[in-house]
């Protein structure tokens, strides 16, 4: 049986580190690579952006979507970022240099949530 320990954490005491600027519209998704050092963000201006995490500064520009981003996610080794978006389309680009490697078609609906594989090993499967 597994359990679950929730600890209140005090809000009062954290501080503000730093303050993105550079979405025309509201952010709806955001995700850490896995070394904490890029922050990635997938926003209404259909445009998904990396930004260095230690100075907010933009890394570069995901373009290729043609609605509202609405989830986004960096796989483990941080090769890969996956976007999915209203457009109907889940686009995987390349965590390194940022080049768009795949569109994903097919879908009827909006793409409401993306989730690249865990760590092959991770035993969870």
């Amino acid at each position: 049986m597994a359990s679950l320990l929730i600890q209140p954490i005090n809000f009062t005491k954290m501080k503000k580190h730093t303050v993105i600027l550079g979405h025309l519209a509201p952010v709806f998704c955001l995700s850490f690579d896995s070394t904490g050092q890029r922050i990635i963000t997938g926003a209404d201006d259909d445009l998904a952006k990396i930004w260095c995490s230690r100075t907010g500064q933009l890394v570069t520009t995901l373009r290729g979507h043609h609605a509202e981003i609405t989830d986004l996610s960096v796989c483990w080794d941080n090769t890969l970022i996956a976007t999915g978006s209203l457009d109907k389309l889940v686009r995987v680009w390349c965590g390194h240099t940022s080049s768009p490697l795949a569109v994903l078609s097919g879908h009827s609906g909006h793409i409401t949530s993306v989730q690249l594989s865990p760590s092959p090993d991770d035993d969870s499967k």
